[in-house]
């Protein structure tokens, strides 16, 4: 997420806030884009975090002989593979701007094993990827208090050499969630924020393995969680970054739309 972005997130939580107060008498204000470089999704038909206390990588496989032999998907098969919005409903679909998009040496982490949790936050392609593609998704709105429950984020599709290079840097975030459970700070684009912990969600049915995590950040005086998923198809890693509107300016949780995984897993099948 770069320095704009981080300012638009927040301004969307402010402008939520007032909104909120302005559906009790039935004007809400219709949902933002958010300028993130990569969303969090959940795979199958339940949430990514409906349970906590699993291990990170509790629904990986054992790389085979053959997976390790696939081929790296191109840019332009990545840029197929990508969502569009005729595989969701209910979202818009858009491809964020060369410069709302963070390079992997744009972002800081403190603690040398944080820095796989502080660029998938960030929405930035962990490890060394070949090629990625990037696109931004936000719920559609809805009216009333429902207005605020909308997800918003950015999903990321990183090509890496081998399978083999894709496991190694699924497995650098699942490390993490544990040695950094509790919090680690980040810098994009010239802005810190804190992650004040990190906690385990179940990971999702998708792809080879999968890791999802909640990380909680204040935002204004709000403890705002951000979920994260990352699935392994082959030599592919998609990410998922996702926050929801009305959690940012509650704190409370929310459960993550497993349709955007389930969405991109079906593209990569």
């Amino acid at each position: 997420m770069n320095n704009s972005g981080i300012r638009h997130s927040r301004s969307i939580v402010r402008a939520r806030a007032r909104a909120r107060a302005r559906a009790r008498t039935g004007a809400v204000a219709a949902c933002a884009l958010v300028s993130l470089a990569v969303l969090t999704g959940c795979g199958g038909s339940g949430s990514a975090d409906s349970a906590t206390g699993a291990s990170p990588s509790a629904s990986a496989a054992e790389t085979s002989a053959a997976a390790s032999a696939v081929k790296p998907l191109t840019s332009g098969e990545l840029e197929s593979a990508a969502l569009v919005k005729a595989d969701l409903t209910g979202y818009e679909v858009s491809t964020p701007a060369k410069a709302e998009i963070v390079a992997a040496d744009g972002v800081e982490v403190s603690g040398e094993e944080c820095v796989p949790l502080g660029r998938a936050v960030a929405g930035t392609a962990v490890g060394k990827p070949a090629a990625a593609t990037y696109r931004r998704v936000t719920g559609a709105a809805a009216s009333g208090e429902a207005a605020l429950d909308i997800n918003t984020g950015t999903v990321t599709l990183a090509s890496y050499a081998s399978a083999a290079e894709a496991t190694a840097a699924l497995k650098s975030v699942a490390d993490a969630v544990t040695a950094c459970a509790g919090g680690f700070q980040w810098t994009a684009g010239g802005e810190q924020l804190d992650v004040g912990k990190v906690t385990v969600g179940t990971a999702p049915k998708a792809g080879d393995e999968a890791v999802a995590f909640t990380a909680v950040t204040p935002l204004d005086g709000v403890d705002a969680p951000w979920k994260v998923v990352v699935f392994r198809d082959g030599a592919t890693l998609a990410h998922f970054t996702v926050f929801n509107v009305g959690a940012t300016t509650s704190g409370k949780d929310f459960t993550f739309p497993a349709d955007l995984v389930t969405a991109q897993a079906d593209k990569l099948a």
